[in-house]
């Protein structure tokens, strides 16, 4: 930086020498030729570009500088109108110049500087901003509430049976994966013998289907089976023949859709009732759950096998694997799988188990009804808020539950299924 503005200094003196020794030649010339007044009084013959070639190379210059920078074009005056002169040029020296060389150079400058000056203001004056005003329908349609405001889509499954109803609707995300079943009439002649499920799939329909079809059929034809005096005497003390008979069933159906459909990489959560005897017995796996409404407050049968319980996690550990936490803070068995339990997911069969947890609950005065649900519900409306729209109207009550889970947000398969438990209830 020193350096240039060394060599910058330098120049500057050196030009002004020149200056200074050009007008001492100038002055010393002057005091040899006419004056102004004789030049301007030539004869008319001389034109003005022989007058200005005429004068001698230090005069020229002079004259010259004169015009290369006017005064008065600081200000930008409108141009004057352009003067045509003869094209003739002087022969008096090297550095030859004629009047349209002159004009020329004049009216360039006065652009230049215009330009310069129209630069200069458009940047001392920005850009106007335009700011777009978003409308409420564009900030609804960004976020979650669009699911929510948006029409609910046609109910794809509305049941009215005896004694129970179900409404099941599937989610915008992919294809339906809930189901349900009921088996009432295929119980050999026992009227106190009755089967109800609602399953919930993941993974594609390949393991919820099998399992709606084949584990009511295995539960019924077990739970038949255990009423006899051998399989009494083989139940536990802990727990009775029937729910022995159903946690066999269970398994039994797990075993079988392993073995049929081994290449499906799915598999389904469950929550079923069984009605024998005066009895309810509830059994589950994962996280579809069971609620009973007793006296219009609400019970829960079932606790959610997720990976969030710790005694499922310790179970976990101890066969070898792990539990590790989602980016989206969901607890994952192998970082892969949310449920602990369920049917079907061969490659975590060794953690993800399908033995149920079985209640056993007697039907006693009090008891009203039982609501099942798959997790798209739950997530959204909570058991007290569920027995609450149940006890207004059963007919239209799943309905309003799935409603009012899509509602409030769920983007997940939506299965209630409601049974009514007066007809069974022990008369003591």
């Amino acid at each position: 930086m020193l350096l240039h503005t060394v060599r910058f200094l330098c120049s500057v003196v050196a030009a002004f020498a020149r200056l200074v020794r050009e007008l001492r030649k100038a002055m010393a010339t002057a005091a040899c030729s006419p004056s102004p007044v004789a030049v301007l009084t030539a004869p008319a013959a001389v034109s003005p570009i022989g007058l200005i070639a005429s004068t001698p190379l230090p005069k020229r210059r002079k004259t010259l500088a004169q015009f290369a920078v006017p005064e008065n074009l600081l200000v930008a005056p409108p141009p004057p109108p352009a003067v045509v002169l003869p094209a003739k040029v002087s022969t008096s020296g090297d550095d030859d110049v004629s009047g349209v060389g002159m004009v020329e150079q004049q009216q360039e400058a006065r652009q230049s500087l215009t330009k310069t000056k129209a630069a200069w203001a458009a940047r001392r004056r920005p850009s106007r901003l335009v700011i777009p005003v978003a409308d409420d329908a564009g900030e609804v349609a960004a976020g979650w509430a669009a699911a929510a405001a948006a029409p609910a889509k046609e109910t794809d499954v509305e049941v009215e049976g005896d004694g129970f109803w179900v409404a099941s609707r599937a989610g915008p995300r992919h294809a339906m994966e809930d189901a349900y079943a009921v088996v009432t009439d295929k119980n050999d002649a026992d009227s106190q013998l009755a089967f109800y499920g609602v399953f919930d799939g993941h993974g594609g329909r390949a393991a919820v289907d099998f399992v709606s079809e084949r584990l009511s059929k295995n539960v019924v034809s077990a739970v038949v089976a255990a009423a006899g005096t051998e399989a009494r005497r083989e139940a536990s003390s802990e727990e009775d023949a029937v729910s022995a008979a159903i946690k066999a069933a269970y398994l039994a159906t797990d075993s079988e859709l392993l073995t049929q459909h081994q290449d499906a990489s799915g598999g389904a959560c469950a929550a079923t009732a069984v009605v024998k005897g005066g009895d309810l017995y509830v059994a589950h796996l994962g996280d579809c759950r069971a609620v009973l409404s007793r006296g219009g407050a609400a019970a829960a049968l079932t606790a959610d096998h997720t990976c969030a319980r710790e005694e499922e996690r310790a179970r976990i550990e101890r066969q070898g694997g792990y539990v590790c936490r989602s980016g989206s803070g969901v607890w994952r068995v192998q970082g892969s799988l949310a449920v602990s339990r369920a049917f079907g997911d061969g490659a975590l069969k060794q953690w993800v188990v399908a033995e149920p947890a079985v209640t056993r609950v007697p039907l006693v005065a009090g008891c009203e009804f039982l609501v099942m649900a798959s997790d798209g519900l739950w997530d959204k409306v909570s058991n007290q808020e569920a027995v609450d729209v149940v006890s207004g109207s059963r007919a239209t009550a799943c309905r309003e539950l799935v409603d009012m889970a899509r509602c409030r947000g769920s983007r997940d398969d939506v299965t209630v299924m409601v049974v009514d438990l007066h007809r069974f209830v022990r008369e003591d």
